[in-house]
């Protein structure tokens, strides 16, 4: 039973660490460029992004969410170009203390500013 008791606490602790973080972020267009999956697959169009300005407060990882690239399909509002600003939703989750993953970023809700 203290076994049992054990781990049960443990799991709780570490569950206890996980975290989520979600905010609007503004970024540069720094290229679009020609993405291949494979060699013999068609280009996609891609966009490279660099955060402008300082990471909000309360980001999990600031470097992951410093530089990021998306399809130029899920950005709204009109084409975009080298030195443009676009807006995203960012989402970041770290899913305890013992996972040794490291903390990603997705964008989702692009737009042109």
């Amino acid at each position: 039973m203290r076994k049992v008791a054990a781990v049960l606490l443990a799991c709780l602790a570490v569950a206890g660490c996980a975290s989520d973080w979600q905010e609007q972020v503004t970024y540069e267009v720094v290229e679009v460029y020609d993405y291949k999956m494979a060699p013999s697959s068609e280009p996609e169009k891609r966009v490279r992004l660099k955060l402008s300005g300082d990471a909000p407060s309360g980001v999990l990882s600031k470097d992951s969410l410093a530089s990021q690239a998306v399809a130029l399909s899920d950005i709204g509002g009109g084409d975009v170009a080298a030195g443009d600003t676009v807006t995203c939703t960012a989402k970041q989750h770290s899913s305890g203390a013992v996972q040794t993953n490291e903390i990603k970023t997705e964008l989702s809700g692009c737009r042109r500013a």
